[in-house]
């Protein structure tokens, strides 16, 4: 017995001393692959603060943190921007030679994951756009230009990245027994969970935007997410852009006596195949649009086409094919790409997951534009031609207006917040630009002094400070929502967890994580109009 005692202390000796050693070498490596990448960044940041001594310094940080999973630094300059926005101005030559340097690391680096990362970012300012949409009752259509139409209820995948920074969510309510709308979007934003939200909201907090479960309000000036990413009106499009460049667009509709969005989704063409979701790979092939996750082919009937709304070239098609063809988008197809209560970005209501806000048995009828009579199809398409829809969507216009008498929306075009031709003026030096902290211009020779945004403190919602001030007379209409001062927020993401990490922990969860405290009376739960 006293042997085996031996022995015992023997081995937990030499075990604690394994498990130090490994902790000591992840500690010490991490910190030595940071300084090395720290290091080995410095000439491209000196490309950047060669080109502006203020902007320039910043964009090197901000860079920095988004290859080494850190929050984005405060801004120092009056523009409203994300970095990618920033570089965006850089002229090209300086900015060829700052990809150049980067390719050049990535290939010498043992910092091969921040490396990757930076290059990601860098590309994007030398591809072009792929846009997809889900819209009106609603149609989609995908990066790679399938089109169809999607009558289901519950939350779905839109669209998704396979490195983690970036997914977007769409939770479609009835509009009746037949038609659904978007109601909620919901987006890992590179790591910060910001939701969207029409009416319907998980507490009676009147903003539309949820940041990592928190209920935040503009100040009528775009909005700086922690991990870098930006929230901006323009008209009634709310634009949410993404550090490296990717946009959400969200424009705020109503059907009848129901609100909902149209969602514009632009990504990368050169991210060629990295993406999965309703709106598909973004591969440059319509084909595999309707596969399943990880490109399963799903076995869906034979159909001449992708677009099952009304396309010409489907004038010899039965009633009945095009009917088989909805009924599978809505039943394998949509049970392919639903959420789960693991995987869910929305926020809930106590008692709520998202088997709530789901019905398998949605719709009822699966109607196409030849269940319209000959003149409500010319009437519609006359109201949509005079709005201005583009041809691409001029048939789900018709449907639309057609059936439900929905007001025509052309597709938006938000313009950008700098332009690459943009000249910005010089500055004598930093000044903060925060939520919190408008930016200053000093007089010459003055010190930058921030100027903070005035505010009147509220209620406390679990512990973060919400402030209120009266909302502007001009933007109190009844589709425009209510825009306010800040919000103090958190950095992170859920459970803490970084943009790029291949996916990202939902917080909060429905099953095991406390619902956000609302401001005001405890909501009433009850089941959404035909939902399950």
């Amino acid at each position: 017995m006293v042997r085996l005692l031996l022995y015992i202390l023997v081995y937990k000796k030499i075990i604690m001393r394994i498990f130090t050693s490994l902790f000591l070498f992840f500690c010490f490596g991490f910190n030595f692959a940071q300084s090395n990448f720290d290091s080995e960044f410095s000439t491209v940041k000196s490309l950047l603060t060669d080109w502006d001594g203020v902007r320039g310094e910043w964009a090197g940080n901000a860079i920095v943190s988004m290859a080494t999973n850190k929050p984005c630094p405060d801004r120092t300059f009056p523009e409203e921007v994300t970095v990618f926005e920033l570089l965006n101005v850089i002229p090209r030559e300086r900015l060829r030679n700052i990809q150049q340097e980067v390719q050049n690391q990535q290939q010498i680096s043992s910092a091969k994951t921040e490396w990757q990362r930076v290059s990601y970012l860098v590309n994007h300012l030398f591809c072009s756009k792929s846009i997809g949409r889900s819209y009106g009752d609603p149609h989609l259509v995908s990066f790679d230009n399938a089109n169809y139409s999607f009558q289901t209820v519950g939350e779905f995948h839109l669209a998704k990245s396979r490195n983690g920074h970036f997914e977007v969510q769409s939770r479609q309510r009835p509009q009746n027994d037949n038609f659904s709308l978007n109601t909620a979007i919901a987006m890992n934003v590179a790591g910060d969970r910001l939701c969207f939200y029409t009416d319907e909201r998980p507490d009676f907090n009147e903003s539309p935007f949820r940041l990592n479960g928190t209920p935040i309000q503009l100040s009528g000036r775009a909005f700086f997410l922690p991990n870098g990413g930006t929230i901006r009106l323009e008209g009634r499009n709310y634009i949410v852009s993404w550090p490296s460049g990717e946009r959400v667009i969200l424009d705020k509709r109503t059907s009848g006596m129901m609100r909902f969005t149209n969602v514009t989704v632009e990504i990368f063409r050169c991210d060629n195949n990295e993406f999965e979701g309703l709106l598909g790979n973004n591969n440059g092939f319509m084909d595999d649009d309707f596969n399943g996750r990880n490109n399963q082919s799903l076995n869906r009937p034979v159909y001449a086409s992708f677009s099952t709304f009304g396309n010409p070239a489907l004038a010899s098609a039965s009633r009945m094919a095009e009917q088989e063809y909805l009924s599978f988008l809505a039943k394998d197809f949509a049970d392919n790409w639903r959420v789960t209560d693991q995987t869910t970005l929305f926020d809930y209501s106590p008692g709520q997951t998202t088997d709530f806000y789901t019905d398998r048995r949605f719709p009822k009828v699966h109607y196409t534009l030849s269940d319209l009579n000959q003149d409500r199809q010319t009437n519609a398409r006359r109201r949509c031609e005079q709005m201005g829809v583009s041809p691409a969507e001029m048939n789900g216009c018709i449907f639309d207006n057609g059936f439900l008498d929905m007001q025509p929306n052309p597709i938006p075009n938000p313009s950008d917040v700098v332009s690459s031709n943009s000249v910005l003026p010089r500055l004598s030096g930093p000044s903060l630009n925060t939520n919190q902290v408008m930016w200053s211009a000093p007089h010459k020779g003055d010190t930058p002094t921030p100027q903070p945004i005035e505010t009147n403190p509220a209620a406390s919602t679990d512990g973060k400070t919400v402030n209120k001030s009266d909302v502007p007379k001009t933007e109190q209409s009844s589709d425009a929502p209510k825009i306010q001062p800040n919000v103090s927020i958190g950095n992170k993401i859920g459970n803490g967890s970084k943009p790029f990490g291949g996916g990202i922990s939902v917080s909060p969860k429905p099953a095991d994580n406390p619902v956000v405290k609302p401001v005001g009376p405890k909501p009433q739960v009850g089941k959404p109009g035909k939902g399950k």
